[in-house]
């Protein structure tokens, strides 16, 4: 999973999902949970920007959590989130 960035004035997600994933079903569920996980970290990003979210193959073998925690660690690599 790759996370491309660029300031902006509000916080915005985009997921790019190639077609070699899988079926249209399997990839709007991934989406979906892309989306959701993302979703519950913006309260505490430290900046506005958009993202965007490029998934390949190893998401099939992934669960919500394991999406979850690479969407988590991958912000706090970039310096994004705000400390708890």
């Amino acid at each position: 999973m790759l996370i491309y960035y660029v300031p902006a004035y509000n916080n915005k997600v985009g997921v790019s999902i190639n077609k070699k994933v899988g079926k249209a079903v399997f990839r709007n569920l991934t989406k979906r949970r892309i989306y959701y996980a993302f979703a519950k970290f913006f309260p505490l990003l430290k900046e506005n920007h958009n993202y965007v979210v490029v998934v390949g193959k190893a998401i099939n073998e992934a669960t919500y959590q394991d999406i979850e925690k690479d969407i988590k660690e991958i912000l706090v690599k970039l310096g994004h989130l705000e400390e708890d």
